[in-house]
């Protein structure tokens, strides 16, 4: 949860805290709050001393005492989300402003010297603690493995643990090509990098934010996500955001034009990012089914996220997964779908 404040005097307890300023306080709740908070500091610090567009952070409290939960105090940045939802012509408008910054913004990441300022001490965020008990009983990637098999054996994980049956077709074909993709030179990744976390003023990108998912692999993935995202993300609320025509046709812009400008910028293996495609559907296909089956708290979620994983939601991202993996999707569940 975040909250925006102003402090009138000097803080005892954190000094760098600027007065007459606001600034953004962050808590982390649910069962990995204390490792996202300090990926999410370190990453932001890290990253923050390269000259990279994040919050400053003026302050890490890991200690429970005072919130119940861990918290980051960082800078306000100016301006606001690059997809704003207040009505469709200052959305539409943002968002095309912002869309090269947005996509230019990503590809500096990418390109990030991993071994500058200290940006390989991050801690991943797809480990084999996101991974069941019973899971790491068997054969399964180390913490230093490269990113895609950390994450196809999370999704492994979850199709067992769901059960997720509809997944397991789909899995199998990636899994057994992921030998032909496993080799790749490591970038910083965001793995949640979409217009809701990216902050614009005009045409330009102030800040990115949400650093939870941040990890260390190839790139393609990181890039897939967002194609994922931009392809399938369906809402309640605005109507135009739904998965109706209108939103449809949206999302099918935004895809479109999101992967010829990131090529442009820095030009990718596109059989790579094809596959990559398929591997970033089917995890946040199988976060989604997680949260239904098994409650948000099993992947580190507040109870009160499942309201965001509507039937909209998930009907445009199966369609997505099963265009991408070229065989059937489903999110078979026995659990009630929220409305």
């Amino acid at each position: 949860m975040v909250f925006e404040f102003v402090l009138d005097s000097p803080s005892s307890r954190h000094p760098s805290i600027p007065q007459h300023l606001p600034v953004v306080l962050r808590f982390y709740q649910g069962s990995d709050c204390d490792t996202k908070a300090l990926r999410e500091f370190t990453t932001v610090d890290r990253l923050f001393a390269t000259g990279y567009p994040v919050p400053r952070p003026f302050a890490f409290e890991p200690d429970h005492q005072a919130l119940s939960a861990p918290f980051l105090i960082m800078q306000r940045l100016a301006g606001g989300p690059m997809l704003t939802v207040r009505n469709f012509p200052e959305a539409f408008k943002t968002f095309s402003l912002g869309f090269f910054s947005f996509v230019r913004a990503q590809t500096r990441l990418h390109k990030l010297d991993s071994a500058a300022a200290g940006l390989r001490d991050i801690p991943h965020a797809f480990t084999t603690a996101a991974i069941g008990a019973a899971a790491r009983a068997n054969k399964t990637p180390s913490d230093e493995s490269p990113l895609l098999d950390r994450v196809l054996a999370i999704i492994a994980a979850r199709v067992e643990d769901g059960p997720l049956p509809g997944l397991r077709d789909a899995l199998r074909a990636v899994t057994e090509r992921a030998h032909l993709f496993r080799d790749s030179t490591p970038s910083i990744v965001h793995m949640d990098y979409h217009p809701l976390n990216v902050m614009v003023q005009g045409v330009r990108v102030t800040g990115v934010i949400d650093w939870a998912n941040a990890d260390t692999g190839d790139r393609h993935l990181d890039a897939a996500m967002t194609a994922v995202i931009l392809g399938s993300w369906a809402l309640e609320k605005p109507r135009w955001m739904r998965d109706n025509v209108v939103g449809n046709g949206l999302r099918t812009s935004f895809a479109a034009m999101y992967l010829p400008l990131y090529h442009a910028m820095a030009p990718m293996d596109l059989r790579r990012f094809r596959y990559y495609q398929t591997v970033a559907a089917l995890l946040r296909l199988s976060l989604f089914g997680m949260m239904r089956t098994r409650g948000p708290e099993t992947v580190g979620f507040r109870a009160e996220a499942l309201t965001e994983i509507t039937r909209p939601a998930v009907r445009a991202l199966t369609r997505y997964a099963t265009r991408k993996a070229g065989t059937p999707v489903r999110l078979d569940s026995a659990a009630p779908q929220p409305a």
